[in-house]
C-alpha cells in the first residue's frame, strides 16, 4: 500500500486542477490567435499560400496542446487508482474523479462514494 500524507494529496489534486484550467485557458488563447488572424489578414491582401502556412502551424500547435491535455487526462486518471490504492481511499480533495463506474467493482459500495475522491 501507498502512504500519503494528506497534506501532498491535497496539494497534488489542487496542481492537477490548475494545469487543466492553464490548459484550457492556453486553448481558449490559441483559438482567438486563430481568429484574429483570420480577421487581420482578412483584406490584407496575404498571398493565400502565405496564410495557409500561417494557419497550418497553430493548427499544429493547438493540436499539440490538445494532445498535451489528453495526456494530462491519463495522468489524472492513473492518480485517482494510485490514492485509490493508498492510505487516502477515502479522502476527497474536491478535484474531478474519474465516472461513477471507472475502476469500481460492483461488491464495493465504498469505491462508489469514492469515485469522486482526487
Amino acid at each position: 500500500m501507498t502512504y500519503l500524507t494528506e497534506g501532498a494529496g491535497r496539494v497534488i489534486a489542487g496542481d492537477i486542477t490548475a494545469v487543466f484550467h492553464a490548459t484550457d485557458t492556453a486553448l481558449l488563447t490559441s483559438a482567438r490567435v486563430t481568429s484574429s488572424v483570420l480577421e487581420g489578414t482578412a483584406d490584407s491582401g496575404m498571398h493565400p499560400r502565405a496564410k495557409q502556412k500561417l494557419l497550418e502551424r497553430l493548427s499544429q500547435g493547438y493540436g499539440k496542446l490538445l494532445e498535451g491535455r489528453k495526456e494530462m487526462v491519463q495522468a489524472h486518471s492513473q492518480m485517482v487508482v494510485l490514492q485509490r490504492q493508498s492510505n487516502l481511499e477515502t479522502v476527497d480533495f474536491g478535484c474531478w474523479g474519474a465516472p461513477a463506474t471507472f475502476f469500481v467493482s460492483a461488491d464495493s459500495p465504498t469505491r462508489e462514494r469514492s469515485a469522486a475522491s482526487v
